[in-house]
C-alpha cells in the first residue's frame, strides 16, 4: 500500500492532484496494482489515519521518507517511490516506506520555479511528517532518502525549523539522510559550512551518493547554478564532517548502465534500477558500519568510498 503526503494542490472536481503549491498537506493512501497494471487507487485520509497505516507498513522496523526532486510529475514520483520499496524489500528491509510529494512541474523547463516551490514547503516535511512520526509510539527510527533537488528541499527544511518543534531536551534528529544526485552546492558540505553543520545537527550519519558521470548535474552546475559545482557530481569538499560519508559511484554506473542507456537522464536517475544501491542503501539504514561494508571499496580519495557490488 503505497503512502505518501502532499502539498500539491488539489482539484475537488476533477479529483485530481495539480502541480500548484497547497496551503494544506494531505495524506494519501493507495491500493492496487503498480503503474504498468491497471493503475492505484487510492483515497486522501486524515493524519492519524494515515499514521496508522505507516505504523502497521512496517514503522518498528524503521521509516524511509522518499523526498523526489526536479522535473517530477506525481506520477513519476509513484513509480519511483516502488522501485525504492522494492529495491530494499529484496535486500531485506522490513521498515515503511513513504514519500513527500512536493509540486515539481515535471518540466524540464521549470527549473527555477520547482526550486521556489521546493524553498515554501519544506518546513512541511518536518512539521506535517517528519515529527508526527518520530512522535508515535515506540519512536520509530526515522530516516530519509532525497535525490536530485529533494536535498535542496530537505536542507532547507532541517535549517527553517528549530529544535523546539519537539518538546523535551536535545535536537530532533533523524537517524540516516541520504542524498543521490544531490542537486545542492558541494561547497554547502565543507566542513564548517552551514549544509555541513546541519545535516550534523539534525542526523546521526550522513551518506552522499554521487556519480561524476551525471549529466544533468553538469548542466545544472554549469548554466543553470552559475558554475557552483554539485554535490551529487562531484561530493564533498575534501574537510569531511565527521560521521558524513561520500560514496563515489563512476564505476557501479558504467559497469551496469550499457552504453546506450547513458542517457543525460537516465544518468541521474539511474539508481531507482540498481541492486547495488539497494544493497548499500539497506546496509546504510540499519546502520552498519560505513568502512566495513562489502559494498564499497577504498579510493585513491580518502576518505571516500566507491559503490561497487
Amino acid at each position: 500500500m503505497p503512502l505518501f503526503f502532499s502539498r500539491r494542490a488539489y482539484n475537488a472536481q476533477t479529483k485530481k492532484f495539480t502541480n500548484n503549491r497547497s496551503t494544506v498537506t494531505r495524506y494519501v493512501a493507495l491500493e492496487g496494482q503498480s503503474p504498468g497494471s491497471g493503475g492505484w487507487k487510492g483515497s486522501i485520509i486524515g493524519q492519524a489515519d494515515w499514521l496508522q497505516k505507516v505504523r502497521a507498513s512496517g514503522a518498528a522496523h524503521g521509516v524511509l521518507i522518499f523526498v523526489h526532486g526536479f522535473n517530477t510529475s506525481q506520477a513519476e514520483m509513484l513509480r519511483r517511490m516502488d522501485k525504492i520499496e522494492k529495491g530494499l524489500r529484496i535486500e531485506g528491509f522490513q521498515g515503511a516506506v513513504v514519500a513527500f510529494d512536493w509540486p515539481s512541474d515535471g518540466s524540464v523547463l521549470n527549473y527555477g520555479s520547482d526550486r521556489t516551490d521546493a524553498k515554501h514547503v519544506a518546513p512541511f516535511l518536518v512539521h506535517d511528517a517528519l515529527v508526527p512520526i518520530m512522535k508515535m509510539s515506540g519512536k520509530p527510527k526515522t530516516s530519509i532518502l532525497a535525490h536530485s533537488m529533494g536535498a535542496f528541499l530537505t536542507l532547507r527544511a532541517f535549517s527553517d525549523v528549530g529544535d523546539s518543534v519537539v518538546s523535551g531536551s536535545g535536537a530532533w534528529k533523524l537517524d540516516q539522510v541520504c542524498f543521490a544526485s544531490a542537486d545542492a552546492d558541494a561547497a554547502w558540505l565543507e566542513k564548517g559550512a552551514w549544509g555541513a553543520l546541519i545535516l550534523k545537527h539534525r542526523s546521526r550519519r550522513f551518506t552522499n551518493y554521487y556519480n561524476g558521470r551525471d549529466r544533468v548535474l553538469k548542466l545544472s552546475g554549469g548554466l543553470i547554478n552559475g558554475g557552483r559545482k554539485r554535490l551529487g557530481r562531484i561530493g564533498m569538499p575534501q574537510l569531511v564532517t565527521a560521521r558524513q560519508f561520500d560514496v563515489y559511484c563512476n564505476e557501479q554506473y558504467l559497469r551496469d548502465v550499457p552504453d546506450n542507456e547513458q542517457t543525460m537522464r537516465y544518468s541521474h536517475t539511474w539508481w531507482f534500477d540498481n541492486s547495488g544501491f539497494y544493497n548499500d542503501l539497506n546496509r546504510t539504514l540499519r546502520g552498519d558500519d560505513a568502512q566495513a561494508m562489502p559494498t564499497r571499496k577504498a579510493t585513491n580519495k580518502p576518505p571516500d568510498q566507491a559503490l561497487l557490488t
